[in-house]
Parts: structure tokens; sequence; C-alpha cells
């Protein structure tokens, strides 16, 4: 679990909380500041170091070069990482990571600098620099694993730097890529119906998506929230609708701040005052039948900001006709009562009138289309 501290409430800290912070970092201060543990007035000294660190601590709350401190909690709701984020010259700064001697080799700091990395993200703030002393191996090995890049070196220290958006994008779509269930698993790995190109699209899906820096993304049949999860943690605003109640309970444990809507499409319209950047149907639109897809996507163009897009990853065909021998070829599990998408159909209907159309054709069982407003 993460904590940030900043301004006043620093001020504000526990006494147990402050002593679990100081008992992370003070690990070989003693030694570090040049004194012997065997000195006579050993204890002395220790006390001396832990009351800088806490003044330090304290001051903080009026710095305003200061960011935050960022401390990350166990099961047992025991810190067990820390790090702080300096604003120094018009850049922020790593400093300060450190897990607690008796937690190392359990991944605490690369969770710690993810979660940190999102709310940065969050905060619209895109690259992170820290710098670090030459001999300490450790720390130089941790950021050059976790994907920072040299800007500067000389004789004591080396300058990093962390492209903070694409080091997240790359870490959501590793996790990602690591989840698929079972069934995609096997209907992909053999090309067939329904889920042939399933990841393909959803990977499409968020990086057409996520190359814009900041938007509002509604989700036309949210379901757990598998598409928009990764976009979320991108910061980005997210809406979700679907129809599904068990659906959303379970999206919003993983995106606590989305909004939802329980309802059908058109009964969700009803609720909806926002305009959005991207609208998306993953899997979802093909429950109506075409009269009623090509009227939803009419009204959509009200619920689009100037340029949004529309995007639909779906089982799809060009023609009428390859639909109709795709259903022959997968006629034993062929679901009848869906309407997948059709090219044909959209290109004779009004919706070229309000959208510039584009489709991309995955393999012979799915696409990708756009509709980008006029």
């Amino acid at each position: 679990m993460l904590e940030i501290w900043k301004g006043k409430q620093i001020l504000q800290l526990k006494d147990n909380c402050i002593e679990q912070w100081f008992d992370v970092l003070n690990h070989g201060l003693v030694e570090d500041r040049g004194f012997s543990l065997n000195d006579s007035n050993i204890e002395e000294i220790k006390s001396n170091i832990k009351k800088d660190y806490i003044e330090y601590l304290m001051s903080c709350s009026m710095d305003k070069n200061f960011h935050g401190y960022y401390v990350f909690r166990d099961e047992q709701n025991t810190i067990v990482a820390v790090c702080r984020i300096v604003f120094e010259n018009g850049d922020y700064y790593l400093e300060g990571l450190e897990t607690h001697r008796d937690h190392y080799r359990k991944g605490y700091a690369t969770k710690l600098l993810f979660q940190v990395l999102h709310e940065l993200k969050r905060n619209e703030i895109m690259k992170l620099y820290s710098i670090v002393r030459n001999h300490n191996t450790k720390s130089m090995n941790f950021h050059k694993k976790h994907g920072f890049t040299i800007i500067k070196e000389d004789n004591t220290n080396t300058k990093f730097s962390l492209n903070i958006e694409n080091k997240i994008r790359k870490e959501l779509f590793d996790q990602w890529a690591r989840s698929y269930n079972n069934s995609v698993l096997k209907s992909e790995k053999e090309g067939t119906y329904p889920f042939a190109g399933y990841s393909e699209i959803k990977y499409s899906i968020i990086d057409m998506i996520s190359h814009t820096k900041k938007a509002k993304v509604l989700e036309m049949g949210v379901g757990t929230g598998e598409i928009t999860k990764p976009l979320y943690d991108l910061g980005y605003d997210i809406t979700g609708v679907d129809l599904s109640d068990k659906m959303i309970e379970i999206a919003k444990i993983h995106m606590k701040k989305a909004a939802f809507i329980v309802a059908d499409f058109s009964t969700a319209l009803n609720q909806i005052s926002n305009k959005f950047d991207f609208i998306v149907f993953s899997y979802s639109i093909h429950h109506l039948n075409y009269n009623d897809q090509i009227e939803l996507l009419l009204k959509l163009n009200d619920y689009l900001n100037e340029d949004g897009v529309i995007i639909i990853g779906d089982v799809s065909t060009f023609e009428v006709e390859e639909m109709n021998q795709l259903q022959n070829k997968y006629s034993a599990i062929w679901d009848d009562e869906e309407y997948y998408p059709i090219l044909k159909k959209y290109k004779l209907s009004r919706l070229i009138d309000i959208y510039k159309l584009s489709y991309v054709q995955i393999n012979e069982v799915a696409g990708v289309y756009k509709f980008r407003k006029k």
C-alpha cells in the first residue's frame, strides 16, 4: 500500500510512523558519517543522527521544492520501503529509495517505484531524473534494470533519466501479455473463431489511445475492465458502461476512481453528460443488431469531443459474404444471436456522413474500426 507524505501531513505524522520510516533509513548511518560502533558515546551519536533525520523530515513540510515522501507498507501495515521526489530547476528527481534491511530481495523497491511512477503520471509529470554515486553498485544496477537512461556521468556521479509514460506502458503491456485467459490463448494459437487476433485487437486499442497523453475514455461494455485498467493506470479519465453489475463490481476494485454506469448502451446515454476523446467497443457492439449498431454510433457523435474517435475491435469482415463464409466454417460454435461488424454495412449507412471511417483486418476472424468525428 502506498502513502504520500507532504505539506502539513508530515507535521501530523504519528510517532510510530516516524519510527518505522527512520528504521528503513538508519542501517549504516553511523558508519556513513565516519563513526565507529565501538565509540564510547555511540548511543549519543545514534540519538543525534536520528534527531537530524527527523528534523529534516519535518522541514520537508515547508520546502517548496519537496514534492513528497512516498512510503510503501506491506500486508502487515509495516513500512518496508521509502523514497522522496524533489523538484529542482524545473525537473523532478528521485532520491533516497531504500528498502528495510530485513526485507531485501522481496521486490518492495520495484513495487514502490512503479506506484510512484503512476502517481507522477496522474500529475502529468512525464520525466523523472536520478543522480547516483558511482560506487553505489546496487543502485546503479537497479536504475539500469528499470529502464533509466544515463544522460551524464563524471568521476563521482551518474545522472539518469526515465520516460515515465513509456516505462508504465511497457510494464502494463508485459503484465497484460502474461495474463491471457487459457481459452483465449488456445483460440489465438489455433487462429480460430472467436478469439483469433484477440490480444492484437486489445493491444491496438490501448496503443491507439495511449499515444494521446491526456484523454477521456468511455468504454461501452467495460466488463471487468481488462481494456481500460491499463489506460486507467496510465492516468486516463475512464467511464465504463456495462449491463452486468457483477462485472462492474470487479472493475471497480481495479479502477476505484473511474465512473461506472450499470445499464444497456442506449439507457446509459441518458446518464452521460460528458464528452469523450475516445469511445471504445471491445467485443461488445455485436450484441446489437446492425440497425441498432448504426443508430447508436450516430448518437455517439454528440458524445465525442472535436476530432474524437470511436474504436471498435471485434469479430469482423469486409463483406457480408465473408461473414457468411466465416459462419459456415465455424457453424458448430457460431453464436447466432450476435451481429458482428461488417465494413460494407457501415459504409452504406449514414455513418460516413459524420465520420471518417478506417478499418484494419487483423486476420480472417477479427478487425479494428476507427470512426473519427468529421
